[in-house]
């Protein structure tokens, strides 16, 4: 029996793509620790791995349809998603959901495995553990796209396995319940830390700040289970404070913008990446540069599908170091002539003509037949290698990072009534960026700021539309927006069924036990 599905989709047999990612048997791959490791490796490959699409895919889905989302250079790269025009069928859904039981698929092969390559339990559920997590990863991103979505969780090893192909959807509460039982797992079966080579691979500090992130959406909508305020809580006091920041390996960074730097991937202040090692051998990378960067930052190719408005860059303080790294003010041109700039040319974004400006002709950079927003910048600024394709950055997928686990610890205890401590991670926050520090005062005067600073901090790093629903704020910030965000001027009004996205409509057609979210 090969290892292989690795295109497997919940769907009927003729949906499925089997292509091995191995040419071995089952019995070959897991003989011993070093199959085993490569197994597992192949589960972390699984969230980098070719199609790029849904990367970017990801990232709309996320970091689009909010009051502050807007057009990109090239014009509406997150339509229909921006204005929430989407349907059942449009493309981003099918993608992140295969990609995500993809994930899930290879999790469970490795977890049903592992005691055939090591005999000894502890380290065995060392493996188990890690697929563990990877796969309440994996769910914890489905469950907050789709809502309840179907749970899969042994070992699929053929197309006669019907009852995991045609699997019905289990309700939310019951994937959540997953997640914390595959992450209660891990904190209790990794290690503490991992070194040298070992770095990026997820610990038991990765687990338990992660399960205080899962609670801390537990206890906001759509469950609104709000005892799990304090269980966030508790959870997340187990990875912050001197001592246990030293156990685990956590930090913030002195410096905002080296958290994102090539030259320091997986320093302290990275919780959960998922890498990108680009080179001659090895040219696919991150695309979302290419997609998000205004053209000519780094290598003139840029795309610019995504933008972000004025009104965003005016919530951060000049001096906050994250304004100008978040977002692109201002650059120097560089690569080769295109679209009306040359090598060298001064861009700087014209407020009130709502484009990037050439200052030596006075035009428009690229378009000025619709207004568009401000690229977003916070990645590493590094060109890709000379003929690398337009994958080739190097850039990792930042997942978690220890200042979310911060802000995710202040809101939490804010919710419990401890405000002053919950102050204080706000502060800590901000004053790594330079920004002046909160005097908020009260528990709702609090929950505004902490609401606005993962804002400021996170924005671009597939959060805040998660952040949105399950604050059950999704009516007021459409309410917020203008229809001079979107290139058509054409605003779908809010209705509840946007507070989820529609379960792929390839997926409803091909297996008659999956129904379709409420309204779709």
């Amino acid at each position: 029996m090969c290892i292989a599905f690795a295109g497997l989709m919940v769907s009927c047999k003729d949906n499925l793509d089997e292509k091995p990612f191995s040419a071995l048997s089952k019995e070959e791959v897991f003989k011993d620790e070093a199959g085993l490791k490569q197994a597992t490796y192949g589960v972390y490959q699984s969230w980098t791995a070719p199609d790029y699409t849904d990367v970017l895919n990801r990232f709309i889905l996320t970091e689009s349809g909010h009051r502050y989302a807007t057009a990109g250079i090239l014009g509406s790269g997150s339509d229909p998603y921006y204005r929430f025009a989407h349907v059942a069928s449009s493309g981003a859904f099918e993608s992140v959901w295969a990609r995500f039981y993809k994930i899930i698929f290879r999790a469970n092969t490795v977890i049903a495995n592992a005691d055939l390559a090591v005999k000894e339990n502890v380290e065995a559920d060392s493996y188990i553990a890690e697929a563990r997590f990877l796969r309440a990863y994996a769910y914890f991103n489905l469950v907050r796209y789709f809502g309840g979505v179907p749970l899969l969780l042994t070992e699929i090893t053929g197309l006669d396995d019907e009852a995991s192909l045609y699997a019905p959807r289990s309700a939310a509460e019951e994937v959540y319940q997953t997640i914390v039982g595959d992450l209660t797992f891990a904190e209790e079966h990794l290690p503490d830390i991992r070194t040298g080579a070992e770095r990026g691979r997820v610990t038991a500090g990765t687990a338990k700040a992660m399960l205080g992130k899962v609670y801390l959406h537990m206890a906001g909508k759509p469950l609104n289970k709000t005892e799990n305020f304090q269980k966030a809580a508790d959870k997340l006091a187990e990875v912050t404070g001197e001592t246990n920041e030293a156990k685990y390996g956590f930090g913030l960074l002195t410096d905002f913008s080296e958290v994102f730097s090539l030259d320091n991937e997986r320093n302290e202040e990275i919780v959960l990446s998922f890498g990108y090692f680009v080179n001659s051998s090895n040219p696919n990378g991150n695309v979302l540069p290419f997609h998000l960067f205004p053209a000519g930052l780094v290598n003139g190719d840029e795309q610019t599908n995504y933008g972000l408005t004025y009104d965003f860059y005016k919530l951060f303080e000049a001096s906050d170091s994250r304004r100008d790294f978040t977002l692109v003010d201002k650059y120097v041109f560089k690569g080769g002539a295109r679209a009306g700039a040359e090598p060298g040319d001064s861009i700087t974004y014209n407020v009130t003509k709502g484009n990037y400006v050439i200052k030596r002709t006075g035009a428009s950079l690229a378009h000025d037949d619709f207004k568009y927003g401000m690229a977003f910048g916070k990645l590493a600024r590094v060109a890709r290698p000379a003929g690398a394709a337009i994958q080739g950055y190097s850039s990792d997928l930042i997942e978690l990072r220890f200042s979310d686990v911060l802000l995710c610890y202040a809101e939490a205890l804010n919710e419990v009534g401890k405000s002053a401590e919950a102050l204080a991670l706000l502060n800590r926050v901000r004053a790594r960026a330079g920004a002046t520090l909160s005097k908020a005062s009260g528990v709702s005067a609090l929950r505004r700021a902490i609401r606005l600073e993962r804002r400021l901090e996170l924005t671009g790093e597939f959060t805040t539309v998660f952040d949105i629903r399950r604050w059950g704020t999704l009516q007021e910030e459409i309410a917020a927006m203008s229809t001079a965000q979107i290139v058509d001027n054409v605003l779908t009004p809010y209705s509840p069924r946007l507070e989820l996205f529609p379960i792929p409509q390839s997926q409803i057609d091909a297996n008659p036990k999956l129904k379709q979210n409420d309204g779709w």
